[in-house]
């Protein structure tokens, strides 16, 4: 994947995040259109944007 295109969805994932505090990956997934989105929210993780907060079976994410 071309590192342009990554930075766009990397930032489309940030503002869906910050506009739906709690937001389930899957849901991410489903409006980006993307299989998977493993890799992508690990980076945001990484780099201090996003935390990941596991309720029971769920998965939620929060902009930092």
């Amino acid at each position: 994947m071309p590192a342009k295109h990554t930075e766009d969805l990397l930032a489309k994932m940030l503002e869906i995040i910050k506009s739906e505090p709690g937001v389930r990956p899957s849901e991410i997934n489903r409006r980006l259109g993307l299989m998977q989105s493993d890799s992508l929210r690990a980076t945001l993780i990484r780099r201090g944007l996003v935390r990941k907060v596991k309720e029971g079976q769920a998965t939620h994410l929060y902009a930092e």
